[in-house]
């Protein structure tokens, strides 16, 4: 079967420049499971930041679309101001015309909230599926979470504002991004998703969609690294990965580190992989609450690969999640997959990916208060906690199986073949 990615990364080819990946790395553990097996034949396609010509690589077929890197400072101005409709007419045309070099028999798009959906309604004989990731639209309705919009408004400098950087612009390309979304996925036939989360909400834009269950292979360091079960007798160590956009839930970290500090007097340090001392994320949360970062035992670590990661998770003893609108976070995976007792907000699908008071604990998102109490409570029962992170293993080593993900993905292509064309399956 000749599978067409459409996909957010460049996927495996990154390595053939020696490049260590900090994000998507998810899609390179699953396009190397898909290597092992004869059964696809593979093409990816990516928008890129240079002109390249396609290539193969490793037995994979790679178109990369590239855009002009020749721009000056105030063409690269004038393009972030541009309107995200006159964008995807240009790379629309790009898409199409790998469809047409490719020839597959499945097109595959990663997300539905980039411009890849836009090429649904100009292919007529070939089945599209779309799995799903996060997704915008829902999304915007959670995007000010715990900051007021008017307030995260002002917090744009003059420079923000003059290279179209800041909260307004970022909103406005979200906001596009959310009605492109509801306007292209009540036309796609088939969609992958993996929480009850995204089952519903795609199931609200479109009554007559296929949904399949496909879960997501994580990146390596995850299954070779295990949480050794010690909570600490002294100084507890709370490690959380956060990256990008309010709704991530930072203001909830500060008030909670806040909270314990002044009043359980927990001796505790909390760790944040994926933001550092000038990102403009730890700028607005410490606006907003009135506190530093540096005041709340925090340590930022800045963005940390899969490697340094991992570790850093088997050398703390919680993993807290703070956000305040997910679908099936990785993060949350991940800490689960090395056996880490795990806090995590119950929003959008996270109660898909584990149970309250089995694999980990649950609690409102944006409530610092029940997060806090939340945090002690696994300090106090170290057994318990002990109980929740061996669960917690147990469950997403199942579910993250490599095999099975490779299976759940082929039924799935097979289904969707046979669905198209009319086939028995």
């Amino acid at each position: 079967m000749k599978v067409l990615w459409f996909s957010p990364t460049p996927c495996g080819s990154i390595k053939r420049n020696n490049i260590n990946p900090i994000l998507g790395g998810w899609l390179i553990s699953l396009e190397e499971e898909l290597k092992k097996h004869d059964d696809i034949e593979l093409s990816v396609a990516y928008f890129s930041d240079i002109e390249e010509d396609n290539f193969e690589y490793e037995s994979v077929r790679y178109y990369p679309m590239g855009c002009k890197n020749n721009m000056n400072f105030f063409q690269r101005i004038k393009e972030r101001k541009k309107n995200i409709e006159l964008t995807d007419k240009i790379r629309l045309q790009r898409m199409l015309k790998v469809v047409e070099q490719s020839q597959p028999d499945v097109i595959h798009i990663h997300g539905s909230e980039d411009s890849f959906i836009l090429v649904s309604p100009y292919v007529k004989n070939i089945p599209i599926v779309v799995s799903i990731q996060g997704m915008i639209a829902p999304y915007c309705e959670k995007f000010f979470s715990g900051v007021p919009k008017h307030d995260a408004f002002k917090m744009d400098s003059i420079k923000d504002r003059v290279l179209f950087t800041g909260i307004r612009q970022y909103w406005k390309s979200f906001r596009e991004r959310g009605m492109r979304e509801c306007e292209y996925l009540p036309r796609i036939q088939y969609v992958l998703g993996r929480t009850f989360w995204d089952e519903n909400c795609t199931l609200a834009l479109n009554p007559n969609r296929k949904y399949y269950v496909v879960n997501e292979i994580l990146r390596p360091p995850f299954y070779k690294h295990q949480w050794k079960g010690s909570i600490s007798t002294g100084r507890v160590k709370i490690i959380s990965t956060i990256s990008g956009g309010i709704y991530k839930g930072m203001e909830t970290a500060l008030k909670t580190a806040f909270l314990l500090k002044k009043y359980s007097h927990l001796d505790f340090e909390w760790h944040i992989a994926g933001y550092n001392s000038k990102s403009k994320w730890i700028r607005i949360a410490e606006i907003i609450t009135k506190l530093k970062t540096s005041d709340c035992n925090m340590i930022l670590h800045g963005k940390v690969d899969a490697e340094e990661l991992s570790k850093m998770l088997c050398s703390s003893d919680i993993y807290v999640h703070v956000s305040h609108i997910e679908n099936s976070p990785n993060s949350v995976c991940e800490a689960m997959l090395v056996g880490m007792p795990v806090i995590a907000s119950y929003a959008g699908g996270t109660a898909s990916l584990l149970t309250n008071e089995e694999e980990g604990i649950l609690v409102q998102d944006g409530d610092p208060y029940v997060l806090a109490g939340a945090i002690c409570s696994m300090t106090l029962s170290v057994e318990r906690t002990r109980d929740l992170g061996a669960k917690a293993r147990t469950r997403a080593l199942q579910r993250h199986n490599p095999e099975n993900v490779y299976q759940e993905l082929m039924i799935s292509y097979q289904k969707i073949v046979a669905d198209f064309f009319h086939i028995s399956f």
